[in-house]
Formats: structure tokens, sequence, C-alpha cells
């Protein structure tokens, strides 16, 4: 988006928030690097006030600020659909397993699966979350580059680098308690940039939603997002919040259950709010003004509708919602890598030096990703939750609810590989799956092979004793 302007109180801002979140990591070097607890769940010490801060702003991020207002701008109110799915997720979580999640004990997610299935199966799902995080990761470098360009009208490549360079120094140095006390800078700028300045100045100036054609409120479906549609984000978007790495991190950093499920329902209400607050921005937007690239809805209706110099802040508000996203997920790659992928490394490295090592490694593979594809946001945030959504959900969603032993290990180690395989290869080839949403696909498959692993073992344990019998 072409911005003439590169306002001196921006600059200042960004510059002032930047070496703050750096700061923070600073501070927080020598505790994090005491050993592995430390590091990757903060000692298990986030109190209430912390793991709502931290999950909270963990799941705004990306994808309930620029993707969402693109959506909302593409499909009308019904778009919501993309936070709301998110938030039911959150708050079925905090409802059902997140304290079952905490008292787990476990450092990853991987690490749960493996307790179950085995250590085939951890690291099987080690790759999932792994290359799951670094798309998520090109996602957020993407959005935030929309936002920089935005702000102070740079080049993609040099706003993207520099902000990126910020994040990996804190996370790297501080671990999770870095990551969580820079969330509580994060969303305080979120909650005072997006419900706050946003919002108001939006309903303000804007001449409201009078302009709007019928259609453009029609919920909860609309004529450009239907049923099937609706069905997709709910997997795509709501059971990778019920079932996520990054947010079960949060969830074993929280000093006991009780914690762990006021975090994930504190989390939902919270994302109903920012979801609501920028969807009403972006119908603003497309209400008043002239048609754009919906990607450039949100920074476009800052400029829009905030004045100066407080669409600046908006601006940097925006950038540390990508942050206090973006931090959680590198952590959560260089957990999975150290834990769960590669752990015989540990008896050469420090888990916290390699786990150190490897933030800016997938840093730069994300950027790279980021580069390379050239994707809208909107499909990039497809092809990370798709990867996840359907090659690892069910199987531990299983491990954790049926019997020990319904599932043997070798099926759930199929049914990840071939439900992940098969939604990355739907987002890249869509007519590898038809007319069928890639993460739809890619379920179905998981849970028929689940099924069918399933109802082999119970044929196999039902029979035992005849076959015992008539052998004896």
């Amino acid at each position: 988006m072409d911005n003439p302007r590169v306002p001196t109180a921006t600059i200042f801002l960004l510059a002032g928030y930047l070496i703050a979140v750096a700061a923070t990591g600073l501070v927080w070097r020598a505790r994090a690097g005491r050993d592995e607890a430390s590091y990757f769940v903060a000692d298990r010490s986030l109190s209430p006030l912390w793991a709502f801060l931290g999950l909270a702003s963990l799941t705004t991020g990306g994808s309930t600020t620029v993707a969402l207002a693109a959506y909302v701008y593409l499909h009308g109110l019904s778009g919501l659909w993309l936070d709301l799915a998110g938030a039911l997720g959150l708050l079925a979580l905090g409802v059902s397993i997140a304290g079952r999640v905490r008292r787990e004990g476990a450092v990853t997610l991987p690490e749960i699966a493996g307790r179950y299935y085995g250590q085939t199966a951890r690291r099987v799902a080690g790759v999932l979350v792994l290359v799951s995080e670094i798309v998520w990761f090109a996602l957020l470098i993407e959005a935030t580059q929309v936002v920089l360009s935005a702000a102070l009208g740079l080049e993609p490549v040099p706003a993207i680098v520099g902000s990126t360079a910020v994040f990996v120094l804190y996370t790297a140095l501080g671990g999770q308690f870095a990551v969580v006390r820079t969330d509580g800078i994060q969303y305080g700028l979120m909650v005072l940039g997006i419900p706050g300045i946003a919002l108001a100045f939006t309903l303000a100036r804007s001449g409201g939603f009078r302009r709007l054609p019928a259609e453009a409120l029609a919920f909860p479906t609309s004529s450009t997002l239907g049923a099937g549609d609706i069905l997709a984000l709910l997997v795509l978007i709501g059971l990778p919040h019920l079932v996520g790495s990054d947010v079960w991190g949060k969830l074993l950093s929280c000093r006991d259950e009780p914690t762990a499920r006021r975090a994930a329902i504190g989390a939902a209400l919270s994302k109903v709010v920012f979801g609501g607050a920028v969807a009403a921005v972006a119908l603003a937007a497309r209400a008043a003004l002239p048609a754009g690239p919906a990607i450039q809805t949100l920074p476009r209706a800052v400029l829009a509708f905030v004045p100066a110099p407080l669409d600046g802040l908006v601006l940097v508000c925006l950038v540390a919602t990508m942050h206090s996203s973006a931090d959680a997920v590198l952590l959560s790659a260089a957990a999975v890598t150290v834990r769960d992928i590669a752990p015989r490394a540990e008896r050469r490295f420090s888990p916290v030096t390699a786990a150190r090592a490897l933030a800016p490694l997938y840093a730069a593979l994300g950027l790279m990703l980021a580069l390379v594809l050239n994707r809208d946001v909107l499909e990039t945030l497809k092809l990370g939750y798709s990867i996840f959504a359907a090659g690892l959900i069910l199987p531990v969603l299983a491990a954790m609810l049926l019997p020990a032993g319904a599932v043997p290990t070798s099926g759930a180690i199929v049914a990840m590989a071939t439900g992940g395989a098969v939604a990355a290869v739907g987002r890249f080839w869509p007519e590898a799956t038809g007319r069928v949403d890639p993460v739809l696909a890619g379920t179905a498959v998981n849970l028929a092979v689940l099924v069918a692993a399933w109802s082999r073992q119970r044929f196999r344990r039902a029979r035992g004793p005849v076959g015992q019998n008539r052998a004896s």
C-alpha cells in the first residue's frame, strides 16, 4: 500500500516498544537459562493473570487482526466465524481438558502424545508441529509486513527482517519467562489500540454501516460463506485452539489446573472482544473506503479513520499483536525439536543452548518461506492450520479421551501422517481433494484410519481369549 508519510512519532513509538521487549529478554535471560522447565514452561509458575495474558495475546495474533479484517471485508459479518471458531475451541478447552493437560506435567504436546503412543509417534507428532509452527511463523511475518509497510512506508523485506530480529532476540534469550512478560506489554497495547482507539474513532468518523448492503450483515451464513465453509473453519481454526502446541505450552506453564482452565476460558472471551472490534472496523472500511486489497483492510481503516499521531500508535499496537503470537510459535518450534524430534542431541548440547540457537534458524526458515511462497496471508493461515488440524488433533484427543490402548500406535502414526499429507497437498493442489475443503478431506482420512485401527484393536481383544481357550 502506497503511503508517503513516515511520521516521526510512529518511529519513536515503534522504537520504544522494540527496546522495551528486547530489554525484557535480557532481564529474564539468567532465570530462563537454568534448565528446560525454566526455559520452555517458566518453571510452571504462571499465576491466573499471567496465564490469561499469555494465552489471550497468543490466540489473538494475526488471525484475529489482519486476517480476520480481510475475511470480514470479503464475506461480510459471516466472516467473523474465522474468529468465533477459535473462541469456541478455547472455550471447549477450558471446560473440558485444560486441567487434564496441565496434570500431564509435560513440556510439549508431542511429549503427551508419546506417553500414549510411544516414541515413534512422538517424533511424528513433533515433525507435524514443527512444520505447522514454521508456516504459522511465515503467516505472522507476512501480517507484520502488511502493518509495518502501512505504518512506515517501508519496503516489505526490510520491514519484516527488522521486526523479526527483535522478537527472535527476546525469545531466544528469555524463553517462556520473556515471552509471557512481553505478553503483558503486548496485551496492554492490543487493548488500547484495537477495541480502544481504532474502534472508537472508526465508529465516530466512518459514518457507520448504513451504506452496507443487507448481504454484508448476513449471519451466520452468507452468499459467499455457506454452512460447509463454516464447518471447515470450525475444524481448521477451532480444533487447533482446543489442541494446539503453543496453546498447550501456556497451559503447561500454569501453576495449577484451575489456573489453566480459567486462562483458556478467559482467552476465549478476550478473543470474542477483539474479533468483534476488528469485524466492526472491517465492515466500516467496506462501507466508507474505496475498494482495495482485502489483506490491507485493517491498516487502511486505521490510517483513514484514526487521526495522527494516534494512527501510528494503533499500527504499533498491531505490530505488538503479531509479536505476541510469533514469539510463542518460535519457542514451541524450538521445544519440539530439542525434546521430541532430536532428543539425543541433549547429550552433546544443553537443551537451552540448543533452543537458543534454533530460534534464529527457524525464524530464518519462516522468513524464507514467506518470501518464497509469496502467498496471501489468508492462504498461509489455512496451510499452517490444515497440516496441524488434519494431522495431529484427532489422535491426541483419542489418546486422552479413550481407554488406554484403544487405538494402537501404528494406527495413530498412519492417521497423523496421512491426514496431514492430504491436507497439505490439497492446499497446494486443490484439485487433489476435489470439491472438498482440504482440511475436511485430511481430517476425514485421519478419522477413517483411527476408526479402522480402533475397530481392529477391539476385534483382536475380543477374539484373543477365544483363541486361547481353543488352543488349550
